[in-house]
């Protein structure tokens, strides 16, 4: 490759980068068991320094202390981040810019519940000779309830599509290097 020319990751550290043709409008994504820990919960109040009483453990442990409506400790709602996109990421090698996310919360998400994360493949389509691809993704709990839903759409990268594939790269950058 020669220096200053533009191209589009074709290899990172978990292999071959998903091309928009492989993408399968439809396709079952599977499931997966999360399990919410107290960890989990005070890393994500930490990442947001979001630290709302009804998040907090140690307030629950203050005898006296009310810590909300919901009878105890529940995790942040921006916790069911991770968990759709780890469930995309074992079927399609995708990296990209995040473009839109509409999520609903149905239910709070406790400490030690197992949620389970199921989702599929909406749509692709190309725009602006980019390409983009959607997927939803809902999270039950033990008694089979709704706790959220989620509608993602990515845009598989911010070069136009005819741009050529080369190199490899990273979840943070691009590397210019050969493989």
């Amino acid at each position: 490759m020669t220096e200053g020319t533009q191209s589009r990751v074709e290899f990172d550290e978990h292999g071959k980068r998903t091309t928009y043709d492989e993408i399968e409008v439809g396709r079952d994504l599977g499931s997966l068991e999360w399990v919410i820990t107290e960890e989990d919960i005070e890393k994500q109040c930490s990442i947001d320094e979001d630290f709302h009483p009804w998040f907090s453990f140690d307030l629950e442990e203050q005898e006296g202390t009310e810590v909300g409506p919901w009878d105890g400790v529940i995790a942040p709602p921006q916790i069911q981040y991770r968990p759709p996109r780890w469930l995309l990421s074992r079927t399609y090698n995708i990296r990209g810019v995040f473009y839109k996310w509409d999520c609903e919360n149905l239910k709070p998400i406790r400490p030690g519940e197992t949620i389970t994360v199921t989702g599929r493949i909406l749509d692709k389509w190309i725009d602006r000779e980019r390409e983009f691809m959607s997927y939803e993704a809902e999270g039950r709990d033990e008694e089979g309830d709704i706790v959220f839903r989620t509608t993602r759409v990515h845009a598989l990268d911010v070069l136009k599509r005819d741009t050529p594939r080369a190199g490899a790269g990273e979840d943070s950058g691009i590397k210019q290097e050969k493989i």
